[in-house]
């Protein structure tokens, strides 16, 4: 049976429940984010640029604190870990590019190389301060982190959002597999001469709303009747398997199950039908993860053990649930961005 492709777990539960679930912010962190953010951006156009770009680096100043503020950035901190604020400023220079350029269209402004290295040294700045500042938050005695049962205003927002949430998917599973279409071909050659046919392997997951779909992945065991769940060292992989496992590559084909709608690049791994009606039955709220479609990535895979078992479902939910209380297209790049960024350095069976 193929096994959750999730990270190292922390040492102490207790502990990661503190750790792993993102802040909100107080009133004076809301302000001190916002303060340094403008700042940053401010000094780092008029380095990079020069005074008389000063307008520009006003602008520049105001549409990226604009996406983030409606990004609820400054509301909630979606950094766990420090380097997170890389891939937060990431996003939010990502999403701040369209407007900016529509601005500076406006202007007839060309951006030359000055204006490239200024984004640049904002986002740099932007990280670094961001840093700082979290590591100053989770010394706070007000750290909050919350996780709980989805509410129903959260439902509804999720619900609501589904079309922009789709041609999220869709443009990045798009790239992706174009990107990933040679490493794919070959893999595929790969488990082909190590141990024949079938070069996939399928199984019935269960996605949202309880609707059953095939998973598709690439094989990485070889062909037997045993379906019992995979662990470190099983002697099942093969030594193609391993390697794929390895880097996560086995899990390219759900690209076509992401364009097929039967999944989404974020969200809740899926489940086999047996484990989803047990864990349904014995675990409070466990239903709610079925509200979005199951992801090839998501909160927990990023945070949690990559060799799960089903007795770790009552940890996995908490990080599963909080997603989609929290839901964002916003939320998505950020899980997407750290995902492809450590991905190399993850260990499974």
């Amino acid at each position: 049976m193929e096994t959750l492709l999730t990270r190292a777990a922390p040492a102490r539960p207790r502990d990661a429940a503190r750790s792993s679930f993102p802040e909100t912010l107080s009133p004076h962190w809301q302000r001190a984010l916002a303060a340094s953010d403008a700042a940053v951006i401010c000094a780092a156009w008029l380095l990079a640029a020069g005074r008389s770009q000063a307008i520009v680096a006003l602008l520049a100043a105001a549409i990226l604190c604009a996406v983030a503020a409606l990004c609820g950035y400054y509301r909630r901190s979606f950094a766990v870990t420090a380097r997170d604020e890389i891939y937060a400023s990431a996003v939010v220079a990502a999403l701040a590019l369209v407007p900016f350029a529509l601005v500076a269209a406006q202007l007839q402004e060309t951006p030359p190389w000055p204006y490239l290295a200024a984004a640049l040294l904002s986002i740099a700045g932007m990280a670094t301060m961001r840093t700082l500042l979290h590591q100053a938050r989770r010394s706070d005695p007000q750290f909050s982190p919350s996780v709980g049962a989805v509410t129903r205003g959260a439902i509804e927002r999720a619900e609501g959002a589904l079309l922009s949430k789709r041609v999220f998917d869709v443009a990045l599973a798009s790239l992706a597999l174009a990107f990933f279409a040679p490493v794919m071909l070959v893999a595929a050659i790969a488990v082909y001469a190590e141990s024949g046919a079938p070069v996939f392997f399928r199984q019935e997951r269960i996605g949202r709303h309880d609707r059953p779909f095939s998973i598709l992945k690439f094989r990485t065991m070889r062909v037997c009747d045993d379906a019992t769940w995979a662990h470190p060292g099983d002697a099942r992989i093969t030594r193609v398997g391993a390697v794929l496992r390895r880097t996560s590559l086995d899990e390219l084909p759900q690209l076509f199950n992401v364009l097929a709608g039967e999944m989404s690049l974020v969200g809740a791994r899926p489940e086999m039908r047996s484990y989803a009606e047990r864990f349904a039955r014995a675990i409070p709220h466990y239903e709610q993860r079925h509200v979005l479609a199951p992801g090839i990535t998501g909160w927990a895979q990023i945070h949690l053990k990559r060799n799960l078992q089903p007795s770790d479902m009552p940890e996995v939910l908490p990080y599963d649930l909080f997603y989609v209380q929290h839901a964002s297209r916003f939320l998505d790049a950020t899980i997407v961005i750290k995902t492809a960024a450590e991905f190399l350095f993850h260990r499974a069976v």
